[in-house]
């Protein structure tokens, strides 16, 4: 699709933005893309398009809404402050008990969390193969009966970002973190891969992987069954 002309500063990049400027959730506009003709455009990048939209189209198409009569016209700054009043004051009561239990709660000792491998190949020109890598990697752990494995959604938000491995358990609620790496030279590709543990960020499994290129589905099947029995062992 062509992209419409406009300032830069108008543009929304992201789910998130987009749902900010409507003061909607996010489910809400995605679904308003999806039945109502919402105007969000697409950036392509590796394997998952960036959502984008132009504050221009978004006011233009929630007048043409709202004189139909969907949807309904969104809360005004105003009305948002005397809302908001009572929705702080009901989480200042249910929300710091809520997260008094979350602070307290041990994660599942099943459960590991596979960050994006990091492409280590020359000139980074394999962060595609890299990112369908950890995919691949989280669609066979969820295989194993009675693991529990985020979805990339929420380990892909940690992608290029330094954060610590207990900090990550902890949010993702996960007893065991598994990253890794690759690196593609000519027709072979090297895929390193550790699995830790996040009550002491010891590293209790490591393994490196050389391969041709051809064999690269091998690699996620060797990793994800060795993944598996050290994740009996340990418990």
């Amino acid at each position: 699709m062509t992209e419409p002309m406009h300032g830069p500063d108008k543009r929304l990049e992201s789910w998130k933005k987009i749902a900010a400027y409507l003061r909607r959730d996010v489910r809400t506009v995605q679904r308003w893309e999806q039945t109502a003709g919402l105007p969000v455009h697409r950036l392509s990048r590796a394997q998952r398009p960036i959502p984008y939209a132009y504050k221009k189209e978004l006011d233009a198409w929630w007048k043409r809404q709202s004189e139909s009569g969907l949807p309904t016209e969104p809360v005004r700054p105003r009305r948002r402050l005397a809302i908001a009043a009572v929705l702080v004051l009901v989480a200042i009561v249910g929300g710091v008990a809520w997260f008094v239990r979350w602070e307290n709660r041990a994660p599942p000792p099943r459960s590991v969390a596979v960050l994006p491998f990091v492409d280590l190949s020359e000139g980074m020109a394999n962060e595609e193969f890299a990112d369908g890598m950890t995919e691949e990697l989280i669609d066979r752990l969820n295989r194993v009966p009675g693991l529990r494995v985020p979805a990339p959604t929420s380990t892909f938000f940690y992608k290029n970002k330094q954060v610590p491995i207990g900090e990550i358990a902890k949010s993702l609620s996960v007893a065991y973190v598994l990253d890794g790496s690759v690196r593609k030279s000519g027709d072979q590709v090297r895929v390193a891969a550790r699995l830790i543990r996040a009550a002491d960020s010891a590293v209790v499994w490591s393994e490196t992987y050389d391969r041709p290129w051809s064999g690269i589905l091998a690699v996620q099947d060797d990793i994800g069954g060795e993944v598996s029995r050290v994740l009996e062992r340990a418990l």
